[in-house]
C-alpha cells in the first residue's frame, strides 16, 4: 500500500511488471472491506459527514464515473465509500444504506449539491438534514456571473453576496437579503441568483443552528477536497482501471491507506490530529487492533 510505481516495486522485489501487478492485485483482493472495519472497530464518530464523488475512467464505459465517499469531520476519518455509475438518488441512497447499515451515527450532511442527495437522503435517514458547501454555492454563482478578470461587471453583487454568506445570525441575514433585494432585485440575472438563495435559506445555514449544539460543522467541503485532490494524484498516474471490480479494488485500497496513514500537516483547529491516523481517532479503544497486512498498532497512547 505504499506510494510506489510498479516498476519500482518490481525492481525492489525482483519481479517482472506483469509480477508486481499480480501482486498487488493479490494484496488487494486480500483486504478487508473498508466498510466492514467502521462496522467492526469504530465507535466514536461525530456524525457530521463531508460527502462528495470523485471521477475515474473504467474500461467500457463512455464516461468518468463516480467514486462517492464521505469523511467524517471530526475524525477526518473515512467510514464508507464505493463506486457507482452516477450521482443519482440511487447511488446516494446505497452509500446511505451502507452508512447505516455499518453503524455510523449520521447528523448532518455537508453536500456541493442536493437534487440527488436529499430525497435519498430523506428516505434513509429521515430527519437527517444537509449544509450546502459555500465555496460550491459562490463558484456557481461566479459562472453564472460570467466573472473574468477582463469582465469584472457584475463584481461588486458577486462580493455582496459573499459578505452575506458569512454574516451571523437569522436576524442580519434577514435584513442584510431584504436590503441586497431591494438594491439590485430590478436586475432579472440578480434576481434569479436570489430567489436561489432564499430557496435554499435553511440548507445554506444550518451550520450555525448545529454548532449551537455543540457540534463542529463546517460552511465548505474543502476538507474532502483535500482529501480528493490526494486520490486524484493516485488515480491519474494509472490512467484509468481495466474493469469496475479492479477500480473497486483500488478505492478500498485507497481508502484504507488514508484511515491508516498519520496526520502530517493539520492546520488550526485540527492541529491535534497530526501524528495520528483518522482510524486513531474514530477506533474504538476497548476492541484489539485489527490485523491488516501487519500493520502495527501505535506505540503512543490515543488521546480521546
Amino acid at each position: 500500500m505504499a506510494n510506489t510505481s510498479l516498476r519500482a516495486l518490481a525492481a525492489r522485489e525482483e519481479l517482472s511488471v506483469s509480477g508486481a501487478t499480480k501482486k498487488v492485485k493479490r494484496e488487494l483482493v486480500a483486504l478487508p472491506r473498508n466498510e466492514l472495519i467502521t462496522r467492526d472497530y469504530c465507535a466514536r464518530f461525530a456524525g457530521v459527514l463531508n460527502l462528495d464523488g470523485v471521477y475515474v475512467k473504467v474500461k467500457g464505459y463512455p464516461k468518468a464515473v463516480p467514486f462517492i465517499y464521505g469523511v467524517d469531520f471530526e475524525t477526518h476519518d473515512i467510514p464508507a465509500g464505493m463506486l457507482a455509475l452516477a450521482e443519482s438518488e440511487g447511488a446516494f441512497e446505497r452509500i446511505l444504506a451502507a452508512l447505516q447499515t455499518i453503524g455510523y451515527p449520521l447528523r448532518l450532511v455537508v453536500a456541493d449539491e442536493a437534487s440527488a442527495l436529499k430525497p435519498a437522503l430523506t428516505r434513509v435517514f429521515p430527519g437527517v438534514e444537509i449544509q450546502l458547501c459555500h465555496v460550491h454555492i459562490l463558484r456557481n454563482i461566479k459562472t453564472l456571473l460570467r466573472l473574468s478578470p477582463r469582465d469584472r461587471t457584475h463584481e461588486a453583487f458577486f462580493h455582496v453576496i459573499r459578505r452575506f454568506l458569512i454574516l451571523p445570525g437569522e436576524a442580519a441575514r434577514l435584513d442584510a437579503y431584504r436590503s441586497i433585494e431591494r438594491q439590485y432585485g430590478r436586475s432579472d440575472l440578480y434576481s434569479e441568483i436570489l430567489i436561489s438563495l432564499w430557496e435554499r435559506w435553511d440548507d445554506l445555514f444550518r451550520f450555525e443552528a448545529m454548532r449551537k449544539q455543540g457540534l463542529r460543522v463546517p460552511r465548505t467541503n474543502n476538507l474532502i477536497e483535500g482529501y480528493n485532490g490526494h486520490f486524484k494524484g493516485r488515480v491519474d498516474a494509472l490512467k484509468g482501471f481495466e474493469s469496475f471490480s479492479s477500480a473497486s479494488r483500488f478505492l478500498n485500497g485507497w481508502m484504507l491507506k488514508r484511515r491508516f496513514t498519520p496526520f502530517r500537516d493539520c492546520g488550526k483547529p485540527f492541529e491535534h490530529l497530526n501524528g495520528y491516523m483518522p482510524f486513531e481517532r474514530s477506533r474504538n479503544p476497548d476492541l484489539p487492533w485489527p490485523e491488516i497486512l501487519g500493520l502495527s498498532p501505535p506505540e503512543k497512547p490515543t488521546r480521546k
